[in-house]
């Protein structure tokens, strides 16, 4: 690393949708050197950088300037991939994250964003690179092709599939795992339907991370703050009980979209309606959707969700606070959640696969997701 340049002879230019860490593999690629040299030769020549994680999110100044000497780009240029100054109500506790067994990973995983990725997206991409959109937790569908985001590679099961190719190469869009191609990947593509305009509840979520409140139409009087910390409460709530650190081969597993599909559910079905038959089914229908979820969820985690719920849009709230009524008065005196004698006692996957028709467990293997 004594030889380590002050300026890298290849630098190509940041993609202005990219990641910082999509950007700097694409320099170590343009280098023909590993990302994990590319940071060594780095730090050899403008001291302690970039040793954050992860390296995607609230970029240091002192950062920018050598990122910019070093490979010859504008520091306007590198501040721009901060997800920090481009998502400005973005929660970090929920970018995705590679597991901690990456440490010694030479694409230094632990320091980056995890990433999912659309097929379509790579197909058409003159440069592969990852579009940040790909990080966020909450996100599942492409906002281009409105279809589900592949968490790995669907034949091997690679949680970071992505070759990233020299200058003047061509694109490469196979799997750096197993050489299947990425781009003609449609497994599970249509998986998940846009039953009851599941779509709009993504794109309502991706506009509050502006600060755009969603549509009337899908909830009522809600604020973007409030609609953000009711899916990201509800992310990290149904994390925890539905995808269980271990168990049996036999045991299905929620996947990520799995979950976001549990909650645009819940949302939908808070959507407000001038026909009183229909706000009478949906009323009846929440009473399910809500007692199904409550039932698997322990008594401490109940009692943080009931706290949460505060902060949450009048109408979902609401929903709640009725479904939880309705458990209490039908296990009186008893916990409405999980109690602490059935803590040990697995749960149905199936039930909540039937009532939010789902296909729990029946899908290519994918890592669990971290965030």
């Amino acid at each position: 690393m004594a030889l380590a340049p002050a300026r890298l002879p290849f630098a190509p230019q940041p993609i202005s949708t990219e990641l910082l860490s999509s950007w700097l593999l694409r320099v170590a690629a343009a280098n023909f050197v590993e990302l994990s040299e590319l940071l060594q030769g780095l730090q050899c020549r403008y001291g302690h950088v970039l040793t954050s994680a992860p390296m995607d999110y609230d970029l240091p100044a002192a950062d920018v300037q050598a990122l910019s000497q070093f490979c010859r780009i504008a520091p306007k240029r590198i501040r721009a991939l901060d997800l920090r100054l481009r998502v400005p109500h973005l929660n970090p506790a929920l970018l995705l994250r590679f597991p901690d067994h990456f440490l010694m990973c030479p694409r230094c995983s632990v320091s980056r964003v995890r990433y999912a990725f659309c097929p379509l997206c790579i197909a058409s991409q003159p440069v592969i690179h990852v579009h940040w959109e790909w990080s966020l937790a909450c996100l599942i569908r492409c906002g281009l092709h409105r279809i589900p985001l592949l968490e790995c590679c669907p034949d091997c099961g690679e949680p970071d599939p992505l070759t990233f190719s020299a200058l003047d190469l061509p694109a490469s869009r196979l799997c750096r795992s197993c050489g299947s191609d990425l781009a003609a990947s449609t497994v599970c593509l249509d998986r998940i339907q846009d039953k009851g305009n599941i779509q709009a509840v993504g794109d309502a979520y991706r506009a509050a991370l502006f600060g755009i409140a969603p549509d009337p139409s899908l909830l009522r009087k809600a604020t973007d703050r409030a609609f953000r910390m009711f899916v990201e409460d509800m992310l990290e709530i149904l994390t925890c009980n539905l995808t269980p650190s271990s168990g049996s081969k036999n045991d299905a597993t929620f996947s990520r979209q799995d979950i976001l599909q549990i909650i645009a559910y819940l949302v939908l079905n808070a959507a407000p309606s001038s026909d009183r038959s229909i706000r009478r089914r949906r009323y009846a229908r929440g009473l399910v959707l809500w007692a199904t979820l409550l039932k698997m969820i322990p008594d401490y985690e109940g009692k943080a969700m009931e706290l949460a719920s505060r902060r949450w849009p009048v109408s979902l709230r609401q929903r709640f606070a009725s479904a939880l009524r309705y458990r209490i008065q039908r296990r009186w005196p008893h916990t409405p959640y999980r109690g602490t004698k059935h803590f040990c006692t697995r749960f149905k996957y199936s039930e909540v696969a039937a009532v939010y028709d789902l296909s729990a467990g029946k899908r290519f293997s994918a890592p669990k997701f971290t965030i």
